[in-house]
């Protein structure tokens, strides 16, 4: 397996991969879906292509004999900081470590880019996957915010969403 960034042509796998994981539209969605939290795609072609601009963010794939089985997006804060989101692995991988590998190479690509510190956003009804994220050395720094008003990550099913925010250092 290997770890490199998406080109343009990638757009539309991402696309596919991301709202599975998310969304569970496979016939055997896996364990990280929000189907029970939200309706509708989790992304757009349009957002993903935005974030393929080296300047802005980076997003990484994780390809296994050519086909891409996991995805990460990075965006750099400032000289220190970078935020991690969009991380989907194909809900049929969820359980052989591609999750870890591709979380451990965006990690390595930002703190070659000079990063000392990760930070991600969970949705706070997500109790094992913050649990996931807190296995990986992310801790919870007590933010919280509300869910935003956007349509483009779909449409929340519950009122009582919220988003925690965790970081990990990258010494």
């Amino acid at each position: 397996m290997q770890i490199d960034v998406a080109r343009r042509t990638d757009v539309d796998r991402i696309v596919e991969l991301v709202n599975d994981a998310y969304r569970g539209t496979s016939q055997a969605p896996g364990w990280t879906h929000e189907t029970h939290l939200f309706a509708g795609a989790r992304v757009e072609p349009a957002a993903v292509s935005k974030m393929l601009q080296p300047d802005r963010s980076t997003v990484l794939v994780m390809r296994h004999d050519g086909a891409i089985i996991a995805c990460v997006a990075l965006e750099r804060i400032d000289d220190s900081e970078w935020y991690l989101s969009m991380l989907a692995v194909d809900p049929a991988r969820q359980t052989v470590g591609a999750g870890k590998s591709i979380m451990s190479g965006a990690e390595q690509f930002a703190r070659e880019r000079g990063a000392e510190r990760m930070r991600i956003s969970v949705i706070n009804l997500r109790d094992s996957l913050i649990a996931w994220y807190e296995r990986q050395g992310y801790v919870r720094t007590g933010a919280v915010e509300a869910f935003p008003d956007d349509p483009t990550v779909g449409r929340p099913l519950r009122d009582d969403l919220a988003l925690i925010t965790l970081t990990k250092p990258l010494g």
